[in-house]
């Protein structure tokens, strides 16, 4: 049952909370008599934190954080150092456009809204951060889709592909063409894809790996986010994410 699940996560979070929040290590018996759990249901799910390395057994039997948190916390600080650096990319992609300029990221099989510089038209496209959208509908995700290694890139499209619009491109054959296009000139272009009327022009950074750590894309209403305005923005859009990539792999 789902209320059963929610309750099971809330218990969950108030172990790793108390593991956080202890000087010492938490002993089972602890667990119990600070949470209000049973024997068995503490015992279950300290072993489960332990099982994923959330959680970890001092010598005297005692539980304490893992090291999967301390690999969670890098990932936060580095996403978070990272948006630092992009953000006066964007502010400056905002001033040279008057469109909204954001910073998005991948996490899992989506793309996710990290950070964003506001157009200050009163009609514009303005995101919540946080914000996720599937790979293949967008500019923002087609660039991700297409930087992706070729057998994760085949998996994901073997997935039925939602259609959000009538413009959403659901022909895999004609997805691959643009991935492919995507590629070969450094960004991509999409016109009321996830929403009618908006469009959006997106491209690449990279980190020392060469791997995309993000991208940034430029989105505003179709009737000024013009095919040919998108070709000007191209190029400009494009030196701003090569002068971040400089940085990055230079870091």
């Amino acid at each position: 049952m789902p209320g059963t699940e929610i309750k099971v996560f809330d218990k969950i979070v108030q172990v790793i909370e108390l593991l956080a929040t202890s000087s010492q290590g938490v002993t089972l018996k602890k667990a119990q008599q600070s949470l209000g759990l049973n024997k068995g249901t503490a015992f279950r799910i300290l072993r489960a934190l332990e099982s994923h390395r959330v959680a970890a057994r001092n010598e005297d039997g005692t539980f304490v954080l893992g090291n999967r948190v301390l690999w969670w916390a890098t990932c936060y600080r580095q996403k978070r150092d990272l948006s630092k650096l992009v953000r006066p990319h964007l502010e400056k992609l905002r001033d040279l456009t008057s469109e909204t300029a954001a910073f998005s990221i991948m996490m899992g099989n989506q793309t996710v809204v990290v950070d964003q510089a506001i157009s200050p038209y009163a009609t514009s496209t303005r995101f919540d951060i946080g914000f996720s959208a599937p790979l293949h509908a967008g500019a923002t995700g087609r660039v991700m889709l297409a930087h992706l290694d070729l057998e994760r890139r085949k998996n994901l499209l073997r997935q039925s592909l939602e259609r959000f619009t009538e413009r959403t491109i659901t022909d895999k054959r004609r997805l691959e063409q643009e991935l492919n296009k995507c590629l070969t000139q450094g960004f991509a272009f999409s016109e009321g894809e996830r929403l009618i009327g908006t469009s959006s022009i997106a491209a690449p950074i990279f980190g020392p790996e060469k791997d995309v750590l993000g991208v940034i894309s430029v989105t505003g209403p179709s009737a000024r986010l013009t095919h040919r305005r998108c070709k000007s923005i191209a190029s400009v859009l494009l030196k701003e994410t090569r002068l971040l990539t400089q940085q990055l792999t230079k870091a």
